[in-house]
């Protein structure tokens, strides 16, 4: 089969033939349909500290269809489409009870979206129903961020939310808002290229600052409760900061790899709380799929183009540059 591997970074990401991996028990195969790019597969294939190992597979934001099941798989049957939860979790160790599989001691990392086929456990396998399309499948990793981000911030019916960037991870954010019953959502970006796409995803209205310094100031009639920052990018934080209203909180989803300087007795003359969440607990993986098959929101708004699997090495290295690409899905043909 084909996948897509990272050789370091300045180097080249290739499309190698490898043997499909054995089929342990309570395990089943999948054959991928849709995988998104991430962020985290721009900034962490750049040289930064926290890059990917080399020789990795890449790509988690996924969904496919069973194919062939491990013995004793009993919860997923063969024909099932699945949202992918990047890491499979024993369920037991501190970790997975805190609610936080992605650090599961035990589990094995479920890349290699980025393919043909890849080997999961069953119970991060979860089953999309028919309402719900293989490309929203693959949405569902990354908006279940922002699931998870809110119950770690508190959110409150009727709280004022500023998102800062209008990225994938900025979309999670604002869909999750808008579900879990937010006040006023306000979306905050460079340009209006992404407008249109941050008011279907739920946001009552959407500035852009190179265009209207002032615009967020007028969009904003009171300080908001919550700010999240979604860009990654240095400075945001203390935007963020300067923002909030007292006693609220800022989150930080962006995922800067920099050092980005925060003066913390601003913060403290706010009484100001900063969280920092990453991924998701299963809950917000099973929530998100039912939140899709409702249906009030469809994320699909949110995917500007698929792509075909030969065209991923090209397209991350333009997207390391500015462009206008949102969230882009890869298909294996």
């Amino acid at each position: 089969m084909r996948v897509a591997v990272f050789n370091g970074a300045g180097k080249p990401i290739t499309i190698e033939h490898v043997a499909d991996d054995p089929l342990p028990a309570g395990s089943v195969r999948i054959e991928v349909k849709r995988c998104g790019i991430c962020g985290s597969d721009i900034s962490l294939t750049s040289g930064s500290p926290f890059d990917y190992a080399v020789g990795s597979r890449m790509g988690h934001e996924t969904a496919g269809t069973v194919i062939e099941l491990g013995r004793g798989a009993t919860a997923l049957a063969v024909g099932d489409n699945v949202a992918v939860l990047p890491r499979g979790f024993c369920g037991k160790c501190p970790s997975c009870r805190a609610g936080r599989p992605l650090f599961c001691e035990t589990g094995p990392q479920q890349s290699g979206g980025f393919g043909e086929r890849m080997v999961i456990t069953q119970e991060s396998g979860f089953r999309l129903p028919a309402s719900v399309s293989l490309a929203e499948g693959a949405l569902v990793e990354p908006i279940a961020c922002g699931r998870r981000a809110f119950r770690m911030a508190r959110l409150e019916k009727g709280d004022g939310v500023l998102v800062i960037g209008a990225g994938s991870i900025g979309m999670a954010a604002v869909y999750w808002a808008r579900m879990m019953g937010a006040g006023r959502i306000v979306v905050a970006t460079r340009t209006a290229a992404r407008h249109a796409i941050a008011l279907a995803m739920g946001a009552d209205e959407a500035v852009s600052l190179d265009d209207d310094p002032e615009a967020l100031d007028r969009a904003l009639a009171v300080p908001p409760d919550m700010v999240v920052e979604g860009t990654g990018k240095l400075g945001a934080l203390a935007q963020a900061v300067a923002r909030v209203r007292t006693g609220g909180t800022m989150i930080s989803l962006g995922m800067c790899t920099g050092h980005d300087p925060v003066i913390p007795a601003f913060n403290a003359f706010r009484e100001a709380t900063l969280i920092f969440p990453v991924g998701y607990a299963p809950e917000d993986f099973a929530e998100t799929v039912r939140a899709f098959d409702k249906g009030r929101i469809r994320p699909g708004a949110a995917v500007s183009e698929t792509v075909a699997l030969p065209g991923l090495p090209a397209l991350v290295e333009e997207m390391r540059g500015a462009n206008r690409h949102l969230k882009v899905q890869i298909t294996p043909q």
